[in-house]
């Protein structure tokens, strides 16, 4: 079997045949604190089936300097934030891109392009033996992009359609053939609001005092892509809110409809600077608060400080507040706001924020609409998280007066749901409860589902006799929560005995 890469599109994939399997493990040195550590780094590849190039080859027709040429690529959606699109480029003189969902520029553009470079895309067709491969590609997993690459040459047309076909044995030329397509009419421009935008909208004669306009603006501030922001300011596009369509059904979203400005760009600090200089939001408390929870959650320092320097409220109160995830366009995702800054900041992980914040002395108990408070927040796993960074953070807040034993909407404390065991212990050292019972009566044991927080919950007293409200001792709760979950309790207490 061929070892490649597989490209991650942020969706679950269910396939028997292709496995992940570690490729090397190595001991890396780095330092925490000017002290060094060594920490075991593991790479992955997926094992995937060899290319299954054609057995059967069908003829291509001719691509003479008269060729009539269509080329159509087609990606759609995915449960993630796959860009979803359809281009096409032909030999009338003209690329035209139909942005759908997840990109900066949704509707159709069109650009001009020279008929003879779309036979000369048309002839790596040719090499590439696209007539002869199989009419689809598909794999039996859920919830990624589908492509759909279609060439018509003089009335001959070939479609190929691709559902992680890499995963099936796809030739890899149908992959480069779809980046070829993308490349050749630039289509970054448009999905992320990449160089040239602005210059091809305004060979349309694109309307930028429009509300279209606004939301492309949006849309590349929300991506960083800062030249792009400065230069559709430039083209007039307009600060004063203009009133968007209506949905076409009521349970739909306007994009960008809840997005202020500050909001839009508040991860990227280049694009937010061009932003204040331009003014925008001056008068708009709402959207510098939202902005500035945006920039605490990021863990983006200097953004933060230029909003709190703009008029930001760092002791604003945005439970009520309708909050946008990042990202934005046709997807985005809008939900009620965490009860305080401080909580979001405290969801970064990055210690230099929640210092940052608590200079303006918040409310250390603030809750979110689940009634938990920073330190919950501070304790949260977040994929490739700095776990030394959320050890500080809690201390922190623990230091500025937070209590490390709050308690959420069903009773449980910071020590019964966060499973990062150097948090734990951090917690525990700061006055813990290890038998504190949640609503259910419950302790940390029970609920905590970090099986190295075992040994540490026992050593620091967690009582095993104590039962539930239904009556049951940790280790016959255990006998639910599966055989893995009995036999690491089982082993954690014989040790703990042993000693």
């Amino acid at each position: 079997m061929d070892a490649t890469a597989a490209s991650g599109t942020g969706s679950m994939r269910y396939w028997p045949e292709v496995k992940s399997e570690v490729l090397r493990w190595k001991f890396t040195p780095f330092e925490v604190k000017g002290k060094p550590v060594m920490a075991r780094v593991e790479e992955y590849v997926d094992l995937v089936p060899p290319e299954k190039l054609p057995t059967i080859h069908v003829p291509p027709p001719a691509v003479r300097p008269e060729s009539k040429v269509k080329i159509v690529l087609e990606r759609s959606g995915c449960y993630g934030t796959c860009p979803s699109y359809t281009v096409a480029v032909s030999t009338d003189g003209r690329i035209v891109f139909d942005g759908y969902g997840y990109v900066v520029a949704s509707g159709r553009y069109t650009d001009a392009v020279a008929p003879g470079a779309v036979r000369d895309l048309a002839r790596k067709f040719v090499a590439a033996d696209f007539y002869s491969m199989d009419a689809e590609y598909r794999a039996l997993v859920t919830d990624n992009p589908t492509y759909v690459l279609c060439i018509t040459i003089d009335g001959h047309q070939k479609k190929v359609v691709d559902y992680v076909g890499d995963w099936v044995g796809m030739p890899a030329a149908i992959t480069d053939l779809e980046d070829e397509v993308d490349a050749f009419a630039r289509t970054q421009r448009w999905i992320t609001g990449s160089e040239g935008l602005v210059q091809s909208l305004s060979a349309e004669h694109f309307n930028f005092q429009s509300f279209e306009a606004q939301v492309i603006l949006k849309g590349a501030a929300t991506r960083g892509q800062t030249a792009t922001v400065r230069e559709l300011l430039k083209a007039g596009v307009p600060l004063r809110p203009i009133p968007g369509p209506k949905p076409k059904e009521p349970y739909m979203m306007v994009p960008f409809q809840y997005t202020g400005w500050l909001a839009a760009a508040s991860r990227h600090l280049e694009a937010l600077r061009v932003l204040l200089d331009a003014g925008a939001s001056r008068t708009d408390q709402v959207d510098k608060d939202e902005a500035l929870a945006e920039a605490a959650s990021s863990g983006n320092v200097d953004a933060a400080k230029a909003l709190i320097a703009y008029g930001a409220n760092p002791n604003a109160d945005l439970s009520k507040t309708v909050i946008p995830e990042p990202g934005g366009g046709a997807g985005t995702i809008y939900g009620e706001g965490a009860g305080s800054i401080l909580i979001y900041a405290a969801q970064s992980g990055n210690p230099n924020v929640v210092r940052l914040i608590l200079r303006y002395h918040p409310n250390l108990e603030a809750r979110d609409r689940e009634g938990k408070t920073a330190v919950f927040a501070a304790g949260e796993y977040r994929g490739e998280d700095d776990e030394t960074g959320r050890v500080e953070c809690v201390r922190l807040l623990a230091l500025a007066g937070a209590n490390v034993n709050a308690r959420d909407k069903g009773g449980d404390t910071p020590l019964h749901e966060i499973f990062l065991t150097s948090v734990e212990a951090e917690l525990l050292k700061l006055g813990a409860n290890v038998n504190a019972r949640n609503n259910d009566g419950e302790t940390p044991i029970f609920t905590n589902v970090d099986d190295d927080s075992i040994p540490l919950f026992l050593a620091h007293g967690a009582d095993l006799s104590i039962r539930d409200k239904a009556g049951e001792t940790v280790m016959e709760a255990a006998k639910r929560q599966g055989p893995a979950r009995e036999e690491a309790l089982r082993k954690a207490i014989d040790n703990f005995e042993k000693r």
